[in-house]
């Protein structure tokens, strides 16, 4: 039997061993006390801050180790504003400076449209276009020239305390037809103020890497849409359009030439696409289907010297244009100061066209322009809208293209007749390339 005296021994052996092991399992092992020596924790759980590691740029989640020595950038990651400096230091196991918080705000980003301008208003305080949308502040949105849809009742909308606007940026609808200052169209062959036919554009082919020459007119029916003359995109060697890169389209432009520093308010856009109907052969066919829709690269922002005119594809029984309707189209006056003028123009039907020149074989789509008052006609001016004043919808609306003249071997004369394409004949294949880029525009608004 073994001794007391042993058997306190055996007990006093074992009470040293656990103490042993529980002072071991209480200390931090080397690897964990060398790891983190000196460096700096990330906050565990920081709401709306993102973490950069100087100088590589590179984003550290929250309750990362940092090394000492190490800078950190801050940011918001919603957006918002810090309130204080934006980095901070590590030294020694220690941050230099404080966390900060980020103001809230609302992102004005969801505030931008073709079609409309905002107005942030905080305590008493306007300010146009503003950045960003301060808590409880109130925005009230209104339409762009060349956009009608709110009247008098301008939206408004808050921004609430958790950065969110009360509701979605209502958008403007396209205010067409609408000559600024809101003027009838003078009569005579006058040049002619920017805003008096806002629509026209001038369209330029390049002729190397940087010189340009005018080929045609057209007209804008949305931001970047623009309808013209298949002819003037047409290569007659190889029976196809030319590619889009040979192109540009100018608005707001009051000198004929390209020299963009005489007009320093026009807007040049590239060509993204051109449609033309798969059935137009030019000459072969009479210059039949000669309408062309026109997608740009860029919208055109529109103001007092730029918007669109009003394009309304009739119902097979209001097909043909009359006689008689007053109108005008616009040209570049080459005799003189290559300038932007308005020329006053009556309709004649197709068959009343067709019975002045028995000889002449009008394609099916045409009708024709009288001449007013002697004006003078240049071979550039194809592609241009003949435009007319609707009274029952106090609009301008678009009813021809120009697609010929007839005279070929000079640059500007005084001719009586003009012939354009009745664009309510225009292809279901073009029109449903145009109501797709309309479409395309209108997300921007």
């Amino acid at each position: 039997m073994m001794s007391t005296s042993n058997t306190n021994i055996i007990y006093f052996g074992i009470w040293v061993i656990l103490i042993q092991i529980l002072r071991t399992e209480a200390l931090p092992t080397d690897s964990d006390s060398s790891g983190n020596e000196n460096k700096c924790q990330l906050p565990e759980h920081y709401l709306n801050l993102v973490a950069r590691l100087h100088p590589q740029n590179e984003t550290i989640p929250f309750g990362s180790w940092v090394d000492n020595y190490e800078i950190v950038h801050l940011d918001c990651s919603n957006g918002d504003r810090l309130e204080t400096k934006e980095s901070l230091n590590c030294q020694n196991g220690e941050w230099i400076g404080t966390f900060p918080t980020c103001d809230q705000y609302c992102d004005a980003e969801q505030l931008l449209g073709l079609s409309t301008f905002h107005k942030c208003i905080n305590n008493d305080t306007t300010v146009l276009e503003c950045q960003r949308v301060e808590m409880n502040s109130e925005v009230i949105i209104g339409c762009n020239i060349g956009y009608q849809g709110f009247g008098n009742d301008s939206p408004r909308m808050q921004c609430t305390s958790d950065g969110k606007f009360t509701d979605k940026r209502p958008t403007c609808n396209i205010d067409c037809g609408v000559p600024r200052p809101n003027t009838a169209l003078t009569l005579g062959e006058l040049a002619v103020e920017y805003s008096e036919m806002p629509w026209q554009v001038a369209i330029y082919q390049k002729t190397d890497k940087v010189n340009y020459k005018f080929v045609c007119g057209g007209s804008i029916v949305s931001p970047s849409v623009i309808v013209t003359a298949a002819h003037c995109f047409w290569d007659a060697v190889v029976e196809d359009k030319m590619h889009v890169g040979f192109f540009q389209v100018v608005a707001g432009k009051y000198y004929r030439d390209y020299d963009m520093t005489k007009d320093p308010a026009a807007q040049a856009a590239d060509v993204a696409e051109i449609v033309i109907s798969s059935s137009f052969r030019k000459e072969t066919d009479n210059f039949l289907g000669d309408i062309a829709v026109v997608k740009l690269k860029k919208p055109f922002i529109f103001n007092d010297n730029i918007s669109a005119v009003c394009l309304n594809i009739k119902p097979i029984a209001d097909l043909d244009v009359p006689n008689n309707q007053d109108g005008a189209v616009m040209g570049y006056n080459k005799e003189e100061e290559n300038i932007f003028r308005r020329l006053p123009m009556k309709s004649l039907s197709h068959h009343t066209c067709q019975l002045k020149d028995r000889l002449a074989s009008l394609a099916n789509d045409k009708f024709c322009l009288q001449n007013e008052d002697e004006a003078t006609l240049c071979r550039g001016d194809p592609g241009g809208g003949f435009v007319a004043y609707n009274s029952e919808i106090k609009r301008h609306e678009l009813l021809g293209i120009i697609s010929y003249t007839r005279f070929r071997n000079a640059e500007c004369v005084r001719e009586g007749i003009l012939t354009a394409t009745n664009v309510n004949y225009i292809s279901d294949e073009v029109i449903q390339k145009l109501e797709q880029f309309k479409q395309e525009d209108k997300a921007l608004f």
